[in-house]
């Protein structure tokens, strides 16, 4: 999901890049950031830091915060392998930071079907501890693949929740087993974290699309629900096969219940663009009631 700071708070912008499905890391990063639909600059060519994962961070003040607004440019040209590269990023200034407030749990409680049909990988272990398992067969799967979804030893017959994934060295983190990963087989089952993320940026974007402004929206709890069928829909869409039409049903289902609640949602939205919410802007629809004509 796109980045956002809270207005007159500091921040840790962050990101990272790619190289056949790899995450490099640059031996410099200089970062310039362009105020909304400006050409002014709000940060000149300043240096960031880089982690040895690759991970490159820019530490915001709340002098750099104190204007509200979407698309926010950060040009960021980095060095990797001798040659200067150069990506844009956007973030927004916000009051209120709407993030995704849902889990695996909650999508799992809308459409059961879906806990068993989630993205599986099997394999055996080469090396591991109570609390990694190591396999060469995961180096294909970026960094943070797995994280947030379960590691289940076939030998053990236990399940732990995956706490963090390693591309490089192919080490999945889990909390602990009860006694260590040897040779263990195992199934790694993938989180929805990708397909939550998904849901929430098309429902800022239809925000965008008809006017209303997501950095003004206060209360993410006003989009649970139209997020909720939203990533369901995401799910089954990823889900489906040629011969089996159970999936593509469940998608376009569940794509017009998040229509109709995203319709009829009623959220608290800052007009006037002064942290307060008062009047006509305590109940704002998200979109215009239709007419029916007799």
């Amino acid at each position: 999901m796109r980045q956002q700071f809270v207005k007159d708070g500091e921040g840790i912008f962050q990101t990272c890049f790619y190289r056949n499905n790899t995450r490099i890391v640059p031996t410099s990063a200089q970062m310039t950031v362009y105020m909304p639909a400006s050409a002014v600059k709000l940060i000149d060519g300043a240096a960031m830091d880089i982690a040895a994962d690759g991970l490159i961070t820019y530490a915001l003040s709340a002098a750099d915060n104190v204007a509200l607004g979407c698309d926010y440019k950060a040009v960021i040209a980095y060095m990797y392998e001798t040659v200067t590269n150069h990506a844009t990023v956007f973030y927004d200034v916000v009051i209120s930071a709407l993030r995704g407030i849902i889990t695996d749990d909650d999508i799992v409680a809308e459409l059961p079907q879906i806990k068993e049909g989630g993205w599986k990988v099997r394999g055996q272990a080469e090396s591991g501890s109570a609390s990694t398992l190591v396999s060469s067969e995961l180096k294909r799967y970026g960094d943070g693949y797995f994280t947030g979804g379960l590691a289940y030893s076939v030998d053990k017959a236990a399940s732990r929740v995956i706490t963090g994934f390693v591309s490089a060295t192919g080490t999945v983190t889990t909390e602990p087993f009860s006694a260590p990963i040897t040779t263990d087989k195992f199934i790694l089952t993938r989180s929805y974290t990708r397909e939550i993320g998904r849901a929430f940026e098309k429902l800022e974007e239809r925000l965008k699309g008809m006017g209303r402004r997501p950095h003004l929206v206060l209360d993410p709890e006003d989009l649970r629900e139209a997020h909720v069928y939203a990533s369901v829909a995401e799910v089954c869409k990823g889900m489906m096969t040629e011969s089996d039409a159970l999936w593509w049903r469940l998608w376009k289902e569940y794509e017009k219940k998040t229509d109709d609640a995203f319709g009829a949602m009623n959220f608290k939205y800052d007009a006037t663009n002064d942290g307060l919410i008062s009047g006509a802007e305590r109940v704002t629809r998200a979109s215009k009631p239709r007419t029916v004509r007799r």
